[in-house]
């Protein structure tokens, strides 16, 4: 199974944080747009379910060598 690079995760849950305190139409157009990213990523269905997910994957660590990436590492 493909997992989202943990910076990629980290870059959208602090995206997602800085939208949601805004209230233009431009920002809430970017919020769903980041939310659906979200979702996608996570492979959930709800924002709620991804932000969960994606806090869990934000935490792991990103891998530093080739080995560390393959699949037998895993």
């Amino acid at each position: 199974m493909l997992m989202p690079s943990p910076i990629v995760v980290r870059s959208l849950l602090a995206r997602y944080a800085s939208l949601a305190g805004q209230d233009s139409a431009a920002a809430r157009q970017e919020l769903e747009q980041v939310s659906y990213t979200l979702c996608v990523t996570t492979a959930t269905t709800t924002i709620e379910d991804a932000l969960a997910a994606a806090e869990v994957l934000a935490e792991r660590e990103v891998p530093t060598s080739r080995q560390e990436m393959s699949p037998a590492a895993a």
